[in-house]
């Protein structure tokens, strides 16, 4: 009885535990969308930072095509002012010579000095348009650069935030899918304990009958199925896990699907899976003790029916914590474990 009542504190314990697993992967989800939330508002910020430079980008570029067509066009009409004042100049000296060449000859050259004069002043207001002109193209070039530079850092801005959010999304389905397992471990859990506890109340109760015969139909009960004992009743040491363990009945190797045989009459107590155990039977037989078979792979009876003596009950497995195909078989005397092998024949 007390054993059951540590297992049942045990199962309790696990049920806290899951609970705190529930309660973290709760909150591992909701922290990773937050932090999802702040990724995707962040991708829309830089798409629409990209945008805006994308549209600022063309202009500048646009800009920066008129000001070279406009340095173009006045580095040519320079050019063309050049060769005008050299044509002049060349006009100027030429009657230069004649006049101090040729005797009594006088020209007045008033109007082609103007006309000079004139040519390199326009030349030197072409010349400082140009100077302006390729101050702008310098400002312009560099301001298309740093745009087009600041597009593509918010651009791998954009793809890092792209992969951060669908590493995000895959780590909350994870995290979604690590809850529903915990609940459902939970819940699992939770109806162990409610079995084990209905079990313990069960066992409890016939505590204060003091009518029990305590005694069986037969000097001998029958075996529940026939085999080889691969663990005996009581301290058992595992050379696996280099430990003892209590073993509070007996464990018979049996092919999967073995029928396995009510030792006495009785009522069925259990029917169902129950942990470790897996799919397991308890008789309660009437007297004060009941039977108990683990590891089924099928139960042939449900809880309240009455069994006979040799009645097939189940079919043996490999179910619960079960290493290899085997019945785990107990005998409990008002709701303590007694050796079986005192009992069957």
């Amino acid at each position: 009885m007390e054993k059951k009542k540590e297992e049942l504190q045990h199962l309790k314990r696990q049920i806290s535990e899951q609970e705190q697993k529930i309660q973290e992967a709760l909150k591992k989800k909701k922290e990773s969308e937050k932090l999802l939330g702040k990724k995707v508002k962040a991708k829309k910020t830089a798409e629409k930072k990209i945008k805006k430079l994308k549209k600022t980008e063309i202009n500048i570029k646009k800009k920066l095509s008129e000001t070279k067509s406009l340095l173009t066009q006045t580095q040519q009409k320079i050019e063309n002012l050049n060769e005008l004042c050299n044509w002049e100049f060349r006009n100027l000296y030429r009657r230069f010579v004649i006049e101090n060449l040729v005797s009594g000859y006088q020209y007045r050259d008033e109007i082609l000095v103007n006309i000079i004069r004139q040519t390199g002043e326009n030349l030197y207001t072409l010349q400082g348009k140009k100077n302006e002109l390729d101050e702008i193209r310098r400002k312009k070039q560099k301001e298309y650069e740093n745009t087009k530079w600041q597009k593509i850092k918010i651009a791998k801005k954009k793809k890092k935030y792209s992969s951060e959010i669908t590493k995000l999304k895959k780590n909350i389905s994870q995290l979604e899918k690590e809850k529903q397992k915990y609940l459902e471990r939970k819940r699992k859990l939770e109806k162990e304990a409610s079995a084990l506890d209905e079990l313990i109340s069960k066992l409890n109760s016939e505590v204060i009958h003091k009518d029990y015969s305590f005694h069986f139909s037969t000097d001998k009960l029958i075996w529940p199925l026939k085999g080889k004992i691969i663990r005996n009743f009581g301290e058992q040491k595992s050379e696996k896990y280099k430990v003892s363990i209590i073993n509070d009945g007996i464990d018979i190797a049996a092919e999967v699907g073995t029928p396995v045989k009510a030792v006495e009459a009785g009522i069925v107590a259990y029917a169902e899976w129950h942990g470790g155990s897996g799919k397991l039977i308890i008789i309660d037989h009437e007297n004060g003790y009941y039977s108990l078979y683990a590891h089924n792979s099928t139960l042939l009876v449900s809880k309240g029916e009455k069994v006979e003596k040799n009645q097939t009950i189940a079919l043996s497995g490999k179910t619960g914590n079960a290493e290899i195909p085997s019945l785990h078989f107990e005998l409990r005397k008002r709701g303590n474990p007694v050796n079986p092998l005192n009992f069957l024949e």
